[in-house]
């Protein structure tokens, strides 16, 4: 059964929830154009001299499936039903899932998160009673690792395991209180404040977008199609863009961060959104620490 609830809903009820809690951590969610320099270490309440992750999430709606005969199970999937499937989009259509994998490196965190519930009206009780962190589930990209083929494949979850398709393969994967455990053993061994932290996790972003535009080798070559002139007559679309950019006001000059952390905060934030799609936070300490 598809999901009747938007990515963008279920992202922006999931972001508010770990916002408001995550257990004894602090999730602050990064947009670029908001950072308030009047708060100290910047918006959102990000202390840049503690210790901090980079945690970059892809949202994600799910399928929920009742069938016995539904292809992970014919194919051996060990799953319980119902359960619910998320669609890892393939090459054919999207590099999104290599770009994501090449970003899961050190200090990143990457996640795939979807919902354990498909319908407006489970999504609405879960959203009234701040359930939606807890009735969603998370899969890091480095977990379900990189496929041969250019298809889209799938993750499918059941409450208990993780399956990785087309060909099933058990994966690790993780609900609320495993994500909230990963993320203050991470934090207990990191030392450095954030401040220290952020030039290794831009420089590895932008690393990340470099490794993922190499050419995959399995890649196949298309024959080189020999092409006529291209008219160069104006389309009406570009007729229509050409009138708008005319009619907009030009955007006002962005000033320099005073702090240079802020900066390279305000970089890394910008290239999760256009690079992999994805909304960077930052995971600190709660107010009475780990």
């Amino acid at each position: 059964m598809r999901s009747l609830i938007s990515e963008f809903s279920f992202g922006f009820a999931l972001t508010r929830e770990l916002v408001d809690s995550l257990g004894s951590l602090s999730a602050a969610p990064i947009f670029p154009s908001l950072l308030e320099e009047g708060r100290a270490g910047g918006g959102y309440d990000v202390k840049l001299e503690a210790p901090g992750i980079p945690l970059f999430i892809q949202f994600k709606r799910s399928e929920c499936l009742k069938a016995p005969n539904s292809r992970e199970l014919k194919a051996g999937a060990a799953l319980d039903l119902p359960y619910y499937r998320i669609t890892i989009t393939g090459r054919a259509d999207s590099d999104q899932h290599r770009y994501l994998l090449e970003l899961d490196r050190h200090p990143n965190i990457v996640l795939y998160a979807a919902p354990m519930f498909h319908q407006k009206e489970e999504f609405d009780e879960a959203f009234a009673s701040g359930q939606v962190r807890g009735r969603s589930f998370y899969v890091r990209p480095r977990d379900i690792g990189a496929f041969g083929d250019d298809r889209a494949h799938h993750v499918s979850f059941d409450g208990a395991t993780y399956w990785r398709m087309s060909e099933p393969k058990e994966i690790e994967g993780l609900g609320l209180s495993e994500l909230e455990a990963m993320l203050s053993q991470r934090l207990r061994r990191e030392e450095r404040p954030l401040r220290a932290t952020l030039p290794e996790a831009l420089a590895e972003a932008e690393a990340a977008i470099e490794r993922a535009r190499e050419p995959v080798s399995s890649q196949i070559e298309l024959p080189h199609v020999l092409r006529g002139p291209v008219s160069r007559e104006v389309t009406s679309v570009e007729e229509f863009r050409r009138r708008q950019s005319a009619a907009l006001s030009s955007l006002p000059e962005a000033k320099p961060d005073s702090d240079p952390a802020l900066g390279e905060l305000r970089r890394l934030a910008d290239i999760g959104l256009r690079d992999f799609n994805s909304l960077l936070f930052v995971v600190q300490a709660g107010e009475f620490g780990l």
